[in-house]
């Protein structure tokens, strides 16, 4: 069994068991590609398709219907490589557990000197971040940010709805911690994590076990999960809280 297949099987049986819905990256055989994709395509620069619309650009009517019946573009992205070269020439991946899963691509060039089409096509969920031959996979983007409604993480997005109005969200966050920070009137935590443009405050008196984390992880990429919510302050207006249950490395 071809070893990105024997993969796929793997992580969908993990996966299930697990409870997940979707496993994080599952491939696809025995499509064929319009001659159109092999111009924007490569084995080092993949295409990412969101919708079926733009799917229908690359796929005949025939492959399009096939793909279709695998993917849910609600939860799923299709990650297409499509390239001419030897017939050795393969792409392989491995998953890093993190959060979200990262999806590690790889090329592997051949040596034989016949020249070939290759079409490689991947399922993978909207919240796994892909990279190939260690570079991120252009036009992958993904949350990082996630909310736990009916005991499942969903991914989301800011504002949160109801934090305005006092609510406490359970969140899952991955950004990079800053401890050891001053504010006007001590109105801090005196660690944050930052996303993006978003900075929020963490607050690790509740949780003992962390505390020995943070100047390890201090300046690095983590994952937070905990309570959200929202204080008012005097020097600061209006200041984003999390009560940390559980902090821990995000770096692959």
């Amino acid at each position: 069994m071809p070893t990105n297949l024997l993969a796929s099987t793997l992580l969908s049986l993990l996966f299930a068991t697990a409870g997940w819905a979707n496993p994080p990256i599952k491939e696809i055989g025995k499509l064929q590609l319009k001659t159109a994709a092999f111009d924007v395509a490569g084995a080092e620069k993949p295409l990412v398709i969101q919708t079926a619309a733009k799917a229908a650009t690359y796929f005949d009517a025939k492959n399009l219907s096939a793909l279709k019946h695998e993917v849910d573009f609600s939860k799923q992205e299709v990650i297409l490589f499509a390239w001419r070269g030897s017939g050795q020439d393969r792409i392989e991946f491995i998953v890093l557990e993190s959060f979200p899963e990262q999806i590690s691509f790889s090329y592997q060039r051949g040596r034989t000197k016949d020249f070939r089409q290759h079409v490689q096509v991947f399922i993978v969920r909207s919240n796994v971040k892909c990279f190939i031959n260690g570079k991120p996979v252009e036009g992958k983007t993904v949350s990082n940010l996630e909310i736990k409604e009916n005991g499942k993480w969903k991914p989301t997005k800011l504002p949160l709805a109801g934090l305005a109005s006092g609510k406490i969200i359970e969140v899952r966050v991955r950004g990079t911690l800053k401890h050891g920070i001053f504010a006007l009137g001590g109105e801090t935590t005196g660690t944050t994590i930052r996303f993006g443009k978003t900075i929020w405050e963490l607050d690790l008196r509740n949780e003992k076990t962390v505390g020995s984390a943070v100047e390890r992880l201090n300046g690095k990429p983590i994952v937070v999960t905990g309570s959200l919510r929202t204080q008012k302050g005097v020097e600061i207006a209006k200041r984003t809280i999390l009560n940390v249950k559980s902090i821990s490395s995000a770096a692959p």
